[in-house]
């Protein structure tokens, strides 16, 4: 049987899986007709379970966060799939996605953040919107593991 792993350890271990992989999945609701929509962008998964990506203004991913904030997050390590399939990790953040004001104080420390991991996602995102998903729940899956190892953010945790 798996042991469960502390918040720290869950964090640490979804904040690794992040910083190797260039892109996600990110989820929202069609602004439209309540649909789901899938989008891939490229991203950077903060040690707190915060995940920052750009956006331009007209991709259906931006229209529908406008309209919808709630989103939720996959980053997995799919590549491995081909080679051991017990290495196969993967880490859902679902939360609430929001624009960081270019005039916040935040917002170049935070573009910095991205830059560090990606730098044309930060050239991309700086011509565009960098959206922050500020985390309820993170769910880390380790290859065959029944367990799933979850993080629950309550006020808090809210920054």
């Amino acid at each position: 049987m798996t042991e469960p792993l502390s918040r720290e350890e869950i964090l640490a271990q979804a904040y690794a899986l992040g910083l190797d992989q260039p892109g996600g999945t990110l989820a929202t609701t069609h602004a439209e007709d309540g649909t789901p929509y899938v989008t891939f962008v490229l991203f950077h998964l903060r040690p707190n379970g915060e995940v920052l990506f750009g956006s331009g203004t007209r991709p259906q991913h931006t229209r529908n966060i406008r309209a919808t904030p709630e989103v939720s997050f996959l980053i997995d390590n799919r590549e491995v799939i081909r080679s051991d399939w017990t290495a196969f990790n993967r880490a859902v953040i679902e939360g609430r996605a929001e624009e960081v004001a270019k005039d916040s104080a935040e917002y170049t420390p935070l573009l910095q953040e991205l830059e560090t991991k990606n730098k044309m996602a930060a050239v991309f995102t700086d011509r565009g919107i960098l959206f922050r998903i500020r985390p309820r729940r993170l769910i880390l899956m380790r290859g065959f593991e029944a367990v799933r190892h979850i993080v629950d953010f309550g006020a808090e945790d809210a920054g």
